[in-house]
């Protein structure tokens, strides 16, 4: 059985020091490009790979975040996970991924799984609330929870403007003419009361600031027109679409992510509704399929580019030694015009 390849063994092959070796591993240090480049082929050619386990041992970190997010079903979640990537690699870390199935047990589903990957750290984007106030962040290693829920003040928080963004758009669709504004998103139960009065929850906040946009112009709300949907992808976009066409149409629907907004023109479109002229349509989440689909979709863009950087940054803080408060990290956003609303 071959033995393995050891950074001495790089080291003698490029015919530099560890210590030079080292550096071109972690990305630190000064060296000549020509060095690091030989060096990198020297561990190409003897097929040299970190032994993970062992730099734990020796240096108390694996230079690994981990990312549980829901599953790759819809588009945000890969967007979100090659944000946090790129970051990561920016920082000299490498990220590992483990999925939860949305709509499931979430977060608790996969935290046994953590325990045997040997990050230093992880990221929780959670699609749920978390029970017990959250007490499922209380770990071992470090965490940074990203979503739309509390963390209870056990860990740092990055979100998403929710109440702001839908009350902007909504309203900013209200004051351009567009008489009936519709809704897709909503939770199942319909209890309106709970929604308006809740704390947390990405289709609780996304409605309230739908609402407000309603009430702001002495306007009321009709319920008819707000569309229950679950989970938020493609698949319940289409029913939500059929729904949609039953009695008065509106001329503008506002989805509370993209994923439904594809569903909902692709539906509409089917039944020969012109898009925008006859109902336009807004997504939230701005992922890159947006500029390619037909119509190109008009999105909130969350700046999720700005969210991921705020959660690795917050999570590799915690890693190397910071041990303050708890911090709350909200997004900004803007509306992304595209050809799927009327300018």
């Amino acid at each position: 059985m071959r033995s393995r390849v050891t950074i001495k063994d790089v080291a003698r092959e490029a015919d530099v020091s560890i210590k030079t070796v080292s550096n071109a591993l972690n990305g630190t240090g000064s060296m000549r490009p020509s060095t690091r480049e030989r060096v990198l082929k020297a561990m190409h050619n003897l097929g040299y790979t970190v032994n993970v386990s062992a730099r734990s041992l020796k240096t108390g970190s694996s230079k690994l975040i981990g990312l549980a997010v829901f599953d790759f079903l819809q588009p945000f979640s890969s967007y979100l996970a090659n944000q946090i990537i790129d970051v990561a690699r920016e920082r000299g870390y490498g990220v590992i991924i483990s999925t939860y199935a949305s709509g499931g047990a979430g977060i608790p589903s996969i935290i046994e799984e953590t325990y045997r990957l040997g990050a230093d750290g992880w990221i929780f984007f959670t699609d749920t609330a978390l029970a017990d106030k959250a007490a499922i962040l209380s770990q071992p290693y470090p965490t940074v929870l990203a979503g739309d829920y509390s963390a209870y003040g056990k860990a740092d928080l990055v979100t998403m403007p929710n109440v702001d963004a839908l009350e902007k758009t909504t309203g900013d669709l209200l004051d351009r003419g567009y008489r009936s504004v519709a809704l897709v998103g909503a939770p199942a139960d319909r209890d309106w009361k709970r929604v308006l009065d809740a704390k947390e929850g990405t289709q609780e906040l996304r409605i309230q600031g739908y609402v407000r946009a309603f009430k702001e112009r002495g306007l009321e709300v009709d319920w008819s027109k707000v569309i229950s949907v679950y989970p938020l992808n493609s698949v319940s976009g289409v029913r939500a679409g059929d729904k949609l066409l039953d009695g008065e149409r509106p001329d503008a629907v506002v989805c509370l992510d993209d994923a439904l907004a594809f569903g909902v023109m692709n539906e509409l479109q089917r039944h020969g509704c012109r898009i925008p002229e006859d109902i336009a349509v807004v997504g939230f989440d701005n992922v890159p399929e947006g500029d390619f689909s037909t119509p190109r979709l008009t999105t909130i863009d969350p700046h999720t580019d700005e969210y991921a950087r705020k959660a690795v940054e917050m999570l590799i803080e915690r890693i190397e030694g910071y041990n303050g408060d708890p911090r709350t990290f909200v997004s900004g956003f803007s509306l992304i015009e595209r050809d799927s609303t009327r300018v």
